[in-house]
């Protein structure tokens, strides 16, 4: 297994906190908007975030193809997983808000919190890679 430098763990745990910030305000939209009269402007906003999560979930992606295929392995499958399940999700979302198909909210708030907890665990894998990093 080969090293990864400092910069480059530093750029991805950027990207990393970044993407899982996102996904944070992401949730607090969504929970804005739940059984209010006047939920237009945070369902925009819910929208508009999505797309800012997609991008950001699609860039850690690239850099983690690009720059740790070959040290972690398990931080190459969970940025995938993440962009494959956010990707899913926004497809999900535009189906309720767009098409009014509201019986997928019942997969929508579920793979939320997949996606939530995946959100958690890379900033945590990456801070641990940091430390071992710096120790070795």
């Amino acid at each position: 297994m080969s090293t990864t430098s400092p910069s480059t763990l530093r750029w991805f745990s950027a990207l990393t906190g970044l993407t899982s910030l996102a996904i944070f305000v992401q949730a607090v939209t969504a929970g804005e908007f739940v059984s209010q009269k006047h939920r237009g402007g945070w369902i925009d906003a819910h929208d508009v975030v999505a797309d800012v999560v997609a991008v950001l979930a699609l860039a850690l992606m690239i850099f983690t193809i690009v720059t740790l295929r070959k040290t972690s392995r398990a931080l190459l499958i969970g940025t995938v997983v993440l962009f494959v399940l956010v990707a899913l999700q926004t497809l999900i979302g535009h189906q309720i808000s767009d098409n009014h198909q509201d019986w997928l909210i019942g997969v929508h708030v579920p793979l939320a919190f997949i996606i939530f907890g995946i959100a958690v665990w890379l900033p945590i894998n990456a801070a641990m890679m940091r430390r071992a990093a710096k120790a070795a």
